[in-house]
């Protein structure tokens, strides 16, 4: 009802603003083709106030009635209407006043779900794999935020040979699922059982952690399945993860 109510304001509007030019009304009901060939002067205004008010009633999109707006709603009414002939204009209006799809939840800094909405971008069709993984590749000051010296400076050095400009990784043919172990740092030093579902090496590191800080452990594996591509060291550090894999060969070095 508030829809006609538009267009009787509009159909007021219209005799002040028009010079007085006729109105016959319309039906959004009608086929769109014959309502705008018909339509005078005050019937394109009563058109363009019912579908700004349709448009705001169904959605956040709440604009000003003026004649600037009026001339671009009644326009872009024309080109759909062209490309549907057959269509109503409540239909054509109905179409593009559809609620947007609601949101994902936006996951909280560090959680377990937001690392899985990260990893699972890797999994997407047609994902950027490389610029996936550069976006997650450490800093020197990061590496050794999280490890003590020698270990961090070692790692650093390490990282600067494996992990160039155009390192990337991806997971292979079939892998479509993910397996996260979450965890922090704090948890696998205290040797909490979680520390069990990391590598072995994890053990001769773990007095070198400075900072507690959450870490995780993924694959990327065929549904079902519980082996697959493996990576570890993934830790949340300053707002972003980083990916500081396997810190125990640097001990080697």
């Amino acid at each position: 009802m508030m829809f006609w109510k538009s267009a009787a304001i509009a159909a007021t509007l219209g005799a002040g603003l028009v010079g007085g030019a006729s109105a016959q009304g319309f039906d959004p009901g009608g086929n769109c083709g014959e309502i705008l060939r018909n339509a005078g002067e005050a019937d394109q205004l009563m058109i363009a106030a019912w579908t700004f008010g349709y448009i705001a009633a169904n959605t956040d999109n709440v604009r000003p009635v003026d004649p600037s707006n009026n001339s671009v709603i009644l326009n872009n009414i024309g080109k759909v209407c062209q490309a549907n002939p057959n269509a109503s204009l409540l239909d054509l209006v109905a179409a593009s006043a559809k609620p947007a799809a609601p949101a994902a939840p936006v996951a909280a800094p560090g959680s377990r779900a937001e690392v899985e909405q990260l990893l699972r971008a890797f999994l997407e069709p047609g994902a950027d794999h490389r610029g996936l993984t550069q976006a997650i590749l450490p800093s020197e000051a990061e590496v050794i935020a999280v490890y003590a010296e020698p270990l961090g400076s070692a790692m650093w050095a390490s990282y600067q040979e494996q992990m160039g400009p155009g390192v990337s990784f991806a997971p292979k043919q079939g892998q479509t699922d993910l397996l996260i172990v979450y965890a922090t740092t704090r948890e696998l030093f205290d040797r909490k059982p979680v520390l069990e579902e990391f590598p072995g090496g994890y053990k001769d590191v773990l007095q070198y952690f400075k900072i507690d800080v959450p870490i995780v452990r993924f694959k990327f594996v065929q549904p079902g399945k519980t082996l697959g591509l493996a990576f570890d060291g993934l830790i949340y550090l300053n707002g972003r993860w980083v990916i500081m894999p396997k810190p125990w060969r640097a001990l080697q070095n």
